[in-house]
């Protein structure tokens, strides 16, 4: 396990010390049974994984209090998420972050440590998507701006072929330069990324990404 992993590891322990069994969750009835709102209510790591997985993606509006149900889910649903074991878009599991308004929950900064930890695991790990990451830190924190410049400072050869991957899947898509993140496209981003590309070492860039750059300024 390397210094990142261990981070990540250390920042999720302490995630779930905060995990209790909460208040009777009222929510949509055509949607789940009484029974499933029980479980729901009880310990978090006893909620069946399919019954975890629903309630991390339905709306808000089907739960009578979304925020307290989310944040009792929070420290299970980002371990999985952070280990790829969730069968859940992270970008929508961002958007419900937002929507649960976690940086106003009791212990916010442990849920920070845990977005702040998986950054850094995911330049080291060659077999991560750090495109998909990056969007769901972005939105679950409102900007790209700070988890770009630490891929920047990141000066490993696993952390530049990510950029280039990115980059690379960014054009082939053409999605810049008008580029929104998120499950919902709900967050843009096109003028900080294309100022950060334009930043990065020329190295980084194949012909392609240099092509896009002039043109772009030109324009």
């Amino acid at each position: 396990m390397t210094t990142a992993q261990q981070r990540l590891h250390h920042a999720l322990d302490a995630l779930d010390r905060t995990a209790r069994p909460g208040p009777v969750v009222d929510g949509c009835g055509h949607c789940y049974t009484p029974e499933e709102l029980a479980a729901l209510a009880g310990p978090p790591a006893l909620v069946p994984e399919r019954l975890l997985h629903s309630a991390a993606m339905k709306f808000p509006d089907h739960w009578v209090d979304f925020p307290t149900l989310y944040r009792r889910l929070a420290p299970r649903l980002l371990r999985k998420l952070t280990t790829r074991t969730l069968a859940v878009d992270g970008r929508l599991i961002a958007s419900r972050l937002v929507a649960a308004d976690w940086t106003s929950w009791h212990r916010a900064e442990l849920v920070r440590d845990v977005l702040d930890a998986w950054w850094p695991a995911t330049l080291d790990d060659p077999t991560a998507n750090a495109a998909d990451v990056l969007e769901t830190l972005a939105v679950a924190t409102g900007t790209a701006t700070p988890w770009l410049a630490a891929w920047t400072e990141t000066r490993t050869p696993t952390a530049e072929r990510h950029i280039t991957r990115t980059i690379d899947d960014w054009l082939h898509f053409a999605r810049l330069p008008d580029l929104h993140l998120g499950f919902y496209r709900e967050l843009p981003v096109g003028p900080e990324v294309a100022a950060w590309i334009a930043d990065l070492p020329p190295r980084l860039l194949g012909e392609d990404h240099r092509s896009w750059l002039e043109t772009a300024y030109r324009a």
